[in-house]
């Protein structure tokens, strides 16, 4: 029996190895137990990250579970598939930290989101949220969450359904390749990695609650470390190649 969410993916070697008689059994017992309802996303986007050449990763962006919300989920972590414009209107929070601590990463400053993206089109130039994350992924970052299906409007609903198969995917792909830096960002990424035995990462609490409080070292945006700043020089976060160009206080009209 064929997996329905392999079935169309061209997988690439370096998975191969995990991919075999028992992963690929988990994963039957894990279809047959969702196929009877509806799941987001789509059956040829839960598993895409397969096409991916891990033995280029060089980072690893671990997210929960898919936007329970229908056609937002991409398959790739944080990504909202719904979005094309940066001016567009939109209420995900997490999303709008990301893009600001990416911001703080190149100048050193934190603004309002309001304020962020005016910058967009003149001094701080990024790419469209729908190029923005398959940009990263060319890049070598790896947008991971830990449950792969949600029942649409019911976030968390199949964590228990994909725990084995998560926690077999995430052990393998730290025992491959150990170079690999991972960003854990709150307390579900850290559970999820807890008996991993992890050479490189960076723990931040979720970007979905950002507060300037000095009790909160570990905050995504206001925090001692920032993730995007720690491999500026490995990863262009932005697709314009800002690292060596930026300048905070000029705009470009």
């Amino acid at each position: 029996m064929q997996s329905v969410f392999l079935k169309n993916l061209n997988i690439h070697d370096d998975w191969k190895s995990f991919l075999n008689k028992k992963n690929k059994a988990i994963l039957l017992d894990i279809e047959s137990q969702i196929s009877k309802e509806s799941y987001t996303p789509s059956k040829e986007k839960v598993l895409r990250f397969f096409e991916l050449p891990l033995s280029s990763v060089k980072v690893i962006v671990l997210g929960q579970d898919p936007y329970p919300q229908p056609e937002v989920a991409t398959g790739r972590a944080f990504e909202v598939g719904t979005l094309k414009s940066w001016n567009e209107p939109f209420k995900n929070i997490s999303l709008k930290n990301i893009l600001r601590a990416m911001y703080k990463a190149y100048s050193g400053k934190v603004l309002k989101y309001n304020e962020l993206k005016t910058k967009f089109d003149n001094e701080f130039p990024i790419l469209s949220p729908d190029k923005l994350f398959k940009h990263w992924e060319s890049e070598g970052v790896l947008l991971l969450n830990t449950s792969f299906t949600c029942e649409p409007g019911v976030p968390g609903s199949h964590k228990e359904i994909w725990h084995n198969f998560t926690s077999t995917l995430l052990k393998f792909v730290s025992e491959e390749h150990t170079k690999i830096t991972w960003f854990l960002w709150g307390v579900h990424a850290l559970e999820a990695t807890r008996n991993l035995k992890i050479e490189s990462k960076v723990i931040s609490q979720h970007p979905m609650m950002c507060y300037d409080k000095t009790d909160r070292d570990t905050d995504f945006l206001f925090g001692k470390t920032n993730c995007f700043e720690q491999l500026k020089d490995e990863i262009d976060w932005t697709g314009f190649n800002l690292e060596n160009k930026f300048n905070v206080e000029k705009t470009l009209f």
